[in-house]
Formats: C-alpha cells, sequence, structure tokens
C-alpha cells in the first residue's frame, strides 16, 4: 500500500529593499569565497590586490 503524498506549504513574503540587499551580499560573498578556494597558485600573486579592493567595496556599501 503506497503512502499518502506529502503536503507542503511553503511560508514565505516579499522581501524589504534591506533583506534584498543583504541576501545579494550573502550570495557575492559565497561567489566569490567559491572562486577564491578554486583558484591555483598562479593566480595567488594578485590575492593581495583583490582582498583590498574587496575591503574598499564592503565599506562603500556599509556607508549606505
Amino acid at each position: 500500500m503506497p503512502s499518502p503524498p506529502i503536503e507542503l506549504k511553503r511560508h514565505f513574503h516579499t522581501l524589504s529593499e534591506k533583506e534584498t540587499d543583504e541576501v545579494v551580499d550573502v550570495v557575492a560573498d559565497l561567489i566569490v569565497n567559491f572562486l577564491k578556494a578554486k583558484r591555483g597558485p598562479e593566480q595567488s600573486a594578485r590575492g593581495e590586490q583583490e582582498r583590498t579592493h574587496e575591503r574598499n567595496a564592503a565599506q562603500q556599501s556599509e556607508a549606505r
């Protein structure tokens, strides 16, 4: 005898502008961290320059 289907109920609402910005920031950080983890040793020479750029960009977005 088959099991009855599971009823799923989704709870969601429209995100505010602030919540949307937070989600975008978190997803961008995840992508950047993933790409950094995948890069090879030949790309590590540019690492400090990229970190400086990211810090500056983060400070600018926090100032908003």
